[in-house]
């Protein structure tokens, strides 16, 4: 999987981080209190969603139509197929599902296939626009 990261533009979003990082280097056993709740749910929704992964069932026709996308994008290998097969399986129980949806699919795909476009190592990593493209096509 490959994720975009930005940076931040937006100047009130960007003082609230730099105020936060702040606020950490100053006192960060304070810092780690006050979101240790936050942290203990998240780490919580995670451990379910291991927990819940192997009952994790993905229709074949969805399958098919995954490796309909990936085909279409002239992928090369099967990677593509097994990574998005994985993540949405991944996404479907973190979201605490035994069935992978649509938009299970649909949320991660761009992530798995994006930087798989290049045929050539120098050549620009695609926007996501030509996945969603062809997902669209293929899904809806």
């Amino acid at each position: 999987m490959h994720a975009e990261i930005r940076t931040v533009r937006d100047p009130e979003l960007r003082v609230q981080v730099v105020e936060q990082r702040s606020n950490f280097d100053q006192n960060p056993d304070q810092c780690l209190a006050e979101n240790e709740e936050k942290q203990k749910a998240l780490l919580d929704r995670i451990t379910r969603a291991q927990s819940l992964l192997k009952d994790v069932k993905l229709d074949y026709n969805l399958r098919i139509k995954i490796s309909e996308v990936c085909g279409s994008l002239d992928v090369d290998g099967l990677r593509g197929d097994i990574v998005i097969n994985r993540a949405a399986k991944a996404h479907a129980a973190y979201n605490e599902r035994t069935e992978v949806t649509v938009e299970d699919i649909e949320a991660i795909v761009t992530l798995c296939l994006r930087h798989r476009l290049r045929k050539d190592p120098l050549e620009s990593i695609d926007s996501g626009d030509k996945v969603k493209d062809v997902f669209e096509e293929i899904f809806k």
